[in-house]
């Protein structure tokens, strides 16, 4: 995770609220079996403290100057380069980038860990969940940071923050809108993920990427709003449990 920093935050609070919602879904995993690596600037306001399952990477680099998407994601990238490199001394069997506003299913490291053979996942399917709202949203074209689960087989983790390490490194360069098509151009095509992996948390104001401004989700006459309408389930108590949906 690539936690992003004060400076660029309407709300410290509630980005550090948030972020302890996204570690929370990743601690209930069924299967303990995983870490999780957390780079920031600042340590984020949290109500409880870390255990060994966190490692907290504090870096000393400028937080953007800016409060513009192009420019806070180019840190967002930077901060994951700095966990892949950790990533890669710890050598893990999976690697997943999760956004720190995200949430995970539940499922997911038993998942992983009982097929380690395998290439990896895309997550097709997702829940997107508009913050503070009691409803939550089917998409099937799932798009978020949140997005793949890939064999660390293919992947070569960077040693160091130079272009040349990033740019040899599949997650890296490859990021979650073509990460799948790229899997596929090299032989090792990633499976669809059999269950809904991750929730889209937007809405709630300091969301790194525009997605949820695209105009993809703006209402668009009569067939569209259906659509939505069909798509569109209650937030039930099985939701909140498997993704840990208490904020």
């Amino acid at each position: 995770m690539a936690l992003k920093s004060k400076a660029v935050s309407s709300d410290w609070k509630r980005v550090s609220h948030l972020f302890e919602a996204s570690l929370r879904s990743a601690y209930q995993q069924i299967d303990p079996n995983f870490k999780v690596i957390v780079v920031c600037h600042e340590t984020p306001m949290l109500r409880d403290s870390y255990d060994e399952r966190v490692e907290m990477i504090n870096v000393d680099f400028p937080p953007p100057s800016q409060l513009i998407t192009k420019v806070t994601m180019q840190d967002k990238w930077k901060k994951l380069a700095v966990g892949m490199v950790r990533a890669g001394k710890l050598k893990p069997d999976f690697v997943m980038v999760m956004d720190a506003d995200d949430l995970v299913s539940h499922k997911l490291s038993q998942f992983a860990n009982a097929r380690k053979s395998a290439n990896g996942w895309v997550l097709k399917k997702g829940f997107r969940y508009k913050y503070g709202s009691q409803w939550v949203y089917v998409d099937d074209h799932f798009n978020c940071g949140t997005n793949a689960i890939v064999n660390s087989k293919m992947i070569r983790f960077p040693e160091n923050l130079s272009r040349e390490e990033i740019d040899q490194c599949l997650v890296l360069k490859c990021g979650h809108t073509i990460i799948e098509q790229k899997m596929a151009e090299i032989g090792h095509p990633l499976e669809p993920l059999p269950f809904v992996g991750a929730v889209y948390v937007h809405g709630h104001g300091d969301n790194d990427s525009a997605l949820n401004k695209s105009s993809k989700y703006q209402w668009q006459g009569i067939r569209y709003t259906f659509g939505k309408l069909r798509r569109t389930r209650p937030l039930t108590r099985s939701i909140q449990q498997e993704f840990a949906m208490y904020f």
